[in-house]
């Protein structure tokens, strides 16, 4: 979902909504400290920008896409997303194919090289999450890991949904 989509309401109360809201904030604040330490001594590493890792992950999905619709998705100008991919092929992170339909039009996928970074960067992420979970009870951790797999199986319908659209 792009960054000025409109978010489905969740009917909640109006408390209940705000105390969600600051937890969430307050767990990502707590996981991005370290996660951003991390990302950015990656990021370093292979010298990648931020907009660089955005279009990687954009693309997680292995879905070939035309320049057009990245630059709609990463909202930068054709010619603009045109240099950012040039870039990406360069350093062996994008491959680029000729369209099927179109000769004309070229299609991006994301390369197993930046399949595996993005990967290494999620695992660390999510290696921050888990060691915040060190200071749960078990009872807790339990509690949590139930509605990490909850969240995934929602995240997973929605995807599913924007690809049907």
């Amino acid at each position: 979902m792009c960054m000025g989509a409109k978010m489905p309401i969740v009917h909640m109360k109006a408390d209940d909504r705000r105390a969600l809201r600051e937890s969430i904030r307050v767990t990502r604040m707590a996981s991005a400290r370290d996660f951003l330490i991390e990302a950015i001594s990656s990021l370093d590493e292979v010298e990648l920008t931020l907009l660089q890792l955005g279009v990687l992950l954009l693309l997680e999905d292995g879905a070939p896409r035309t320049l057009k619709e990245l630059a709609e998705l990463v909202g930068r100008s054709p010619s603009a997303t045109s240099r950012l991919v040039d870039q990406l092929v360069r350093r062996k992170l994008l491959l680029r194919e000729e369209d099927p339909e179109d000769r004309r039009a070229r299609r991006v996928t994301r390369s197993p090289r930046a399949a595996r970074l993005v990967a290494e960067l999620l695992d660390r992420r999510t290696d921050v999450q888990i060691k915040m979970m060190a200071a749960l009870s078990d009872e807790e951790r339990a509690l949590v890991l139930r509605a990490f797999v909850i969240l995934g199986e929602a995240a997973q319908r929605m995807t599913k949904k924007e690809v049907r659209r």
